[in-house]
């Protein structure tokens, strides 16, 4: 039969056949494998697109990406930093076993069939060493950018002092915060650190305390001098006594004088309330600013009553922990001793001025009792407006103040400050028993233009007290305390330089 005849080339047909399609098929399989060592199109790796390459080429655009260099901004200065010397780190797997797909893997027959690949996806692992960072902002950054604050310096033959510098600082812990961030974004690689501004410091107690006792040795003033003033913003105190050019411990007891007439007043004011009346005005006013002593005799009288009305004005200061002030008598000449006074100021055995056994205090306790007026009138709190139970106010407190404000003598502790400055002080200085003058003071709240300050300045001499150049010295230390905590509206001195002796 002539067909068998087509047989032996239908096999070798067939055969070719069969083995050009093991052929393709294993062509068809080198090349899925081929494909399958590239990533499929759209692939991601955390944010950085890795479609079409091979994972050690992903592995290297990614790292390349994320650990590219940092750039910090402190205020206008650009610093750039490598990622891995800041902290971070990155890690990646080797292989593609991690991927996921979002299908089923990608098989023999979807290639042949021309199907196409699904996109993988990895997240980044990432970690950032904060303490590694944290030693890196202070070490490279805060020490070399930051800059410190320096205070106003006493400018040498003036009682002004030198414009301070103000400061800044890098926020360590604030900038740290912002970091994690910005990792996590490889294509935002600029990182605004946090820097906090420091202003110029105050005149600090240790530096203006010593600028003054300088200026009482410069004035060669060999006496007795006692100093306190307060930052009523900052709460910084300045008190000191100087005994013959020699600091010596605070708290003298000196006469009082007039100085005593703020807590006369004060204790009135708990009698009586407000709108006050005409005569209670006028003897306010004739006591506090023209400095007489019959309207405070008069005051005790009709307010506090009985010949004992100095001894309830003490009553109230003891209560108030005043401890070294007391008024023991009335002002006019004769008044008896109604007590006397035992002080720990008036005690001390290595200082003793021999104060008046009418009327003492100190410094501190002048001081501290403007303190509690300013803090009365301001907020109506403070130990006046508690020991009094109510009975001292803010209004009342105020009234005292606008009182003093009224005292414009020019002279003493008002003569250092600018024109217009208001001052409301009480000054006090007397003969004493020899008939001489040697004590002088000056206490009182400075409203300044930058803040407001109390003042006391007491000053002694055994011999003789000369009021003209003691007056000058006390304008001096009113105004170099005022240039020292009003920086910005200081006033020069105008007087030359000149000796107590």
């Amino acid at each position: 039969m002539k067909h068998h005849r087509w047989i032996p080339f239908l096999r070798v047909v067939s055969l070719l056949f069969i083995l050009a399609a093991g052929g393709l098929v294993l062509l068809a399989e080198q090349q899925l494998r081929q494909i399958q060592d590239i990533l499929p199109a759209n692939s991601q790796w955390g944010v950085v697109n890795v479609g079409g390459l091979t994972v050690e080429q992903a592995r290297q655009r990614v790292l390349a990406i994320y650990l590219s260099p940092i750039e910090l901004n402190y205020q206008n200065e650009r610093i750039q930093a490598s990622a891995e010397r800041l902290g971070f780190r990155v890690d990646l797997p080797d292989n593609l076993e991690n991927f996921q797909s979002n299908s089923s893997a990608f098989s023999f027959w979807a290639y042949l069939w021309n199907k196409p690949q699904q996109p993988k996806v990895l997240p980044i692992e990432f970690s950032l060493d904060e303490t590694q960072l944290r030693a890196y902002l202070q070490d490279e950054i805060a020490s070399r950018y930051d800059i410190s604050s320096i205070p106003p310096l006493p400018l040498p033959g003036s009682s002004r002092f030198s414009t301070g510098v103000s400061g800044r600082h890098l926020d360590v812990e604030a900038s740290v915060a912002r970091f994690q961030g910005v990792l996590r974004d490889p294509f935002n690689r600029k990182i605004e650190l946090v820097v906090k501004h420091e202003p110029a410091s105050q005149v600090g107690s240790n530096l203006l305390k010593a600028v003054l006792i300088n200026e009482l040795k410069e004035a060669n003033f060999n006496g007795i001098a006692e100093i306190f003033a307060y930052h009523l913003t900052e709460q910084q105190v300045v008190h000191f006594a100087v005994a013959d050019g020699q600091e010596v411990s605070a708290e003298i007891a000196f006469s009082a004088a007039s100085t005593i007439k703020i807590p006369i007043l004060l204790t009135a004011l708990m009698q009586i309330e407000p709108p006050f009346p005409d005569e209670f005005i006028r003897m306010a006013e004739r006591m506090m600013v023209y400095s007489e002593n019959p309207p405070a005799d008069q005051m005790m009288e009709t307010y506090l009553g009985s010949t004992l009305a100095p001894l309830k004005v003490t009553e109230f200061l003891q209560n108030a922990g005043f401890r070294n002030t007391f008024l023991a008598g009335y002002f006019y000449l004769g008044a008896p001793l109604l007590r006397r006074f035992e002080t720990p100021a008036n005690q001390r055995v290595d200082i003793n001025l021999n104060p008046d056994v009418y009327n003492q205090t100190t410094a501190g306790d002048m001081g501290q009792m403007l303190r509690a007026i300013y803090s009365c009138a301001e907020s109506n709190q403070g130990v006046l407006v508690e020991i009094s139970n109510g009975q001292l106010t803010s209004e009342k407190c105020a009234f005292l103040l606008e009182m003093m404000k009224r005292n414009r003598i020019g002279v003493l502790g008002q003569a250092g400050l600018p024109e217009g400055i208001p001052f409301a002080h009480k000054h006090g200085w007397s003969e004493e028993s020899d008939g001489l003058l040697h004590t002088i003071s000056d206490a009182g709240i400075v409203f300044g233009p930058q803040t407001d300050y109390v003042l006391v300045i007491f000053l002694y001499d055994p011999q003789q007290l000369l009021f003209e150049p003691a007056n000058m010295l006390m304008a001096r230390l009113s105004q170099r305390i005022f240039n020292a905590w009003n920086p910005d509206f200081q006033v020069e001195w105008n007087f030359g330089k000149f000796q107590y002796r």
